[in-house]
């Protein structure tokens, strides 16, 4: 909040020059002060002119939002369809490590202009939560039905960063509010399955869980400065990829795959990252919870994924979700 743009005229100049990760409101920026300067120091001067104008366009956070929500669900549809072939820790950990190319093209379009320890910081953890969010969702979409899984998720995933910028006191119109009540709603809809009426506790509890996990990395995510570019997903990375494979080796599922599973796990990791850094951007750069709803809206692009691919059928609740 104390770098906002929203916040600099509510806050004093030396308030404003400190780092600070976590977003509140402006009549609170005074108080923590002094603690923000002895956890985080001062900020650095912003380089201006490095990152690509476009992205400064005031509808770009909600396009990215949604870009984010597409490459998501066909990277989940994939994900689902691979863990079916290969174990989850397999196709998690090989996939979060292609994607490090992916990251690296990203680095050099989205320049960094100031990257703190907040930054990387608040990376890691929804890098974490991203990680635990993903396995559970790979686990769940093999063993479910993907058209039902997926929407519960994103129902999850979507609700919670609503009430956390509810809590730090960012308040919606009444248009907003029916976007997101229309979002949530098209979201269970599309999950809408006439032969799965009763759903499985357990399938339902890694469904829910998958969708927290999420919703702790959205809000992580939304912690970080546009000022540090893709660097937060760099030290996502960090973290897990080395434990991605330390649970696959575990496992002992770690090996290596070959032929047309390599290239699966290729383009799974390809479209996951391109999401990853979608999302991000948008996080940065415009309000968590409204973002979070438009790339909650991933279920839809998996079950068409599922209607196309596997020959699943729609029905007319699906439709008009």
């Amino acid at each position: 909040a104390l770098r906002s743009r929203d916040h600099r005229s509510a806050c004093p100049s030396h308030v404003r020059a400190l780092v600070i990760g976590i977003k509140l409101p402006p009549g609170r920026c005074r108080g923590i002060a002094a603690l923000a300067e002895t956890t985080f120091g001062a900020r650095r001067p912003v380089r201006p002119g490095r990152t690509p104008a476009f992205l400064a366009s005031p509808r770009m956070s909600q396009l990215l939002a949604l870009a984010s929500a597409a490459l998501f669900g066909i990277a989940d549809f994939a994900g689902g369809y691979a863990s079916r072939l290969m174990p989850v820790w397999r196709v998690t950990a090989w996939s979060q490590l292609i994607g490090l190319a992916t990251l690296a093209v990203g680095l050099l379009i989205v320049r960094a202009e100031d990257v703190t320890t907040a930054d990387l910081v608040f990376g890691a953890i929804g890098g974490v939560f991203g990680l635990i969010g993903l396995a559970i969702l790979y686990a769940s979409l093999a063993a479910g039905t993907m058209s039902v899984v997926a929407p519960i998720t994103g129902a999850a995933a979507a609700a919670i960063p609503v009430l956390f910028d509810l809590i730090g006191g960012v308040r919606l119109d009444r248009l907003e509010w029916l976007g997101v009540m229309l979002a949530v709603t098209a979201v269970m809809l599309v999950g809408f399955d006439r032969e799965a009426r009763h759903v499985d506790s357990r399938l339902l509890t890694q469904a829910l869980a998958a969708g927290f996990a999420f919703a702790i990395f959205f809000i992580a995510l939304g912690q970080t400065s546009p000022e540090s570019g893709l660097w937060p997903l760099v030290a996502a990375r960090i973290i897990t990829v080395p434990t991605a494979f330390i649970v696959a080796l575990t496992l002992g599922v770690a090996t290596r795959p070959s032929g047309e599973r390599l290239r699966l796990l290729a383009a799974i990791g390809t479209l996951d990252m391109g999401a990853n850094v979608a999302v991000t951007l948008a996080l940065q750069r415009g309000p968590i919870g409204i973002n979070s709803v438009l790339s909650s809206l991933y279920p839809a692009f998996t079950a068409l994924a599922a209607i196309i691919v596997l020959h699943e059928r729609p029905t007319t609740r699906q439709g008009v979700g």
